[in-house]
């Protein structure tokens, strides 16, 4: 009787799979769901040139999407009954993997891609800024805290703040911290609130003045519109696959963060640091020689 259950139960998923594949095979662009909600797009939608001004669009979705994407593991070590149902292939990056269960259903899976998806982007960003301003006070820039990690406690030194490098110095604006501390938190705030609310007031983007509600309906993770002023994910197809390499790449990221924060207790450096002793000497200097030297014993 148990095996019968069994069977019945993988006959259920392997129907439930194949519709799923069904549905992405039929997928138009106007269609496709991303993040479980309809993704509102113009009538008329316009091809996208590639960086090269070749023809750009988008490549094989079915590598990224539907019952035959890639998954975690090569087909020989996992196929699609070890994937849990709830991960259907409606997702950018969804590659099948939730060892600990944590998503538990669709619903739970699209709250947890959001903030995946908000932590990727600062993660992003904090990768760009914990390497950028110490590669250009390496190259003659004058930035204070340059390191991302010796930052906080130079700017903790005195009373004034000095912040805004560009790459031939610093620009003069000294603002006592605590001023800097009061608009960071009420800045992040209300952007914060905004973004929960769905509501906020009018905004500016390249293209002009625009009001809130012109995101009313759209993909509240992608929404396009005035965030993407150079019209990147105008062709739909390629939208889907850029949304694969945002991920991917904050994925990378936040992993990237991690090995920063490891690197700067073992080697007492920034990571523009590790990088050229590594690229000048890639044998005498790596994790190895770094971790066996003596002068230079990790500090964890």
């Amino acid at each position: 009787e148990r095996e019968r259950e069994r069977e019945r139960e993988r006959e259920k998923k392997k129907k439930k799979r194949e519709a799923m594949s069904m549905m992405m095979t039929k997928r138009t662009p106007t269609s496709m769901r991303l993040g479980g909600k309809a993704k509102k797009t113009s009538k008329t939608t316009k091809s996208t040139k590639g960086w090269g001004g070749g023809e750009g669009g988008s490549g094989d979705l079915s590598k990224w999407y539907g019952a035959g994407r890639k998954l975690y593991l090569p087909g020989g070590l996992l196929t699609l009954d070890d994937v849990p149902s709830y991960l259907n292939g409606t997702l950018a990056g969804d590659y099948g993997y939730d060892p600990l269960g944590l998503g538990t259903d669709v619903e739970q899976v699209n709250k947890y891609r959001e903030y995946e998806l908000i932590h990727a982007r600062w993660a992003m960003l904090g990768a760009a800024g914990a390497i950028i301003p110490e590669g250009l006070a390496a190259n003659g820039a004058d930035i204070k805290g340059a390191t991302w990690f010796e930052t906080g406690k130079v700017l903790l030194e005195g009373n004034d703040l000095n912040y805004f490098a560009v790459p031939w110095g610093v620009v003069n604006n000294p603002l006592p911290l605590i001023v800097v501390l009061g608009a960071q938190v009420g800045l992040m705030g209300a952007a914060e609130k905004f973004r929960v609310d769905k509501t906020g007031p009018p905004g500016y983007a390249p293209g002009g003045k625009f009001d809130s509600d012109v995101f009313d309906g759209l993909d509240t993770n992608n929404p396009g519109g005035p965030f993407d002023p150079f019209g990147l994910a105008d062709d739909p197809d390629l939208e889907a696959e850029l949304q694969v390499k945002e991920i991917k790449n904050g994925r990378l990221a936040m992993v990237s963060m991690l090995g920063f924060a490891l690197q700067a207790l073992a080697t007492g450096e920034g990571p523009y640091a590790n990088w050229s002793k590594h690229i000048a000497d890639p044998f005498g200097y790596n994790l190895l020689t770094v971790l066996g030297a003596e002068d230079r014993a990790p500090t964890f």
